[in-house]
């Protein structure tokens, strides 16, 4: 039987060890053991550039708001969050008892006070 020189070598090929990577060139140690680390540290980094740049300040802000509302007294000008504008004639819990005319007073939850323009110097 007579082999053509391209058969005997595709036939040869799997038998002969070769130097070719298993796997479709893969390398043969398989992957970085270390790969789960490196895709952390990114995450990690941008966790914390989003605590400093939102979360912080935005918590910040929100207990200054609850120090100016819990610092509320008689006397004081301020705006709520509908943009009334008023004096507190009375706090009790959690009710503020604005005074916004001759006469004309209004209950609000102490929570939709923004923000303090005149606080009274003492109680009246």
């Amino acid at each position: 039987m007579h082999v053509t020189p391209f058969l005997a070598l595709v036939q040869e090929a799997p038998s002969t060890g070769g130097s070719a990577p298993a796997g479709g060139g893969a390398p043969a140690g398989g992957p970085s053991g270390g790969s789960l680390f490196d895709l952390a540290i990114p995450m990690v980094l941008c966790l914390a550039v989003f605590w400093f740049v939102m979360i912080n300040p935005e918590r910040k802000a929100r207990k200054k708001l609850e120090a100016l509302r819990s610092s509320l007294k008689k006397g004081d000008k301020v705006v709520l969050s509908s943009g009334l504008h008023g004096t507190v004639a009375q706090v009790q819990e959690g009710v503020v008892t604005l005074q916004v005319d001759e006469g004309v007073r209004l209950k609000y939850a102490v929570a939709a006070v923004q923000n303090v323009l005149e606080s009274s110097s003492s109680e009246k």
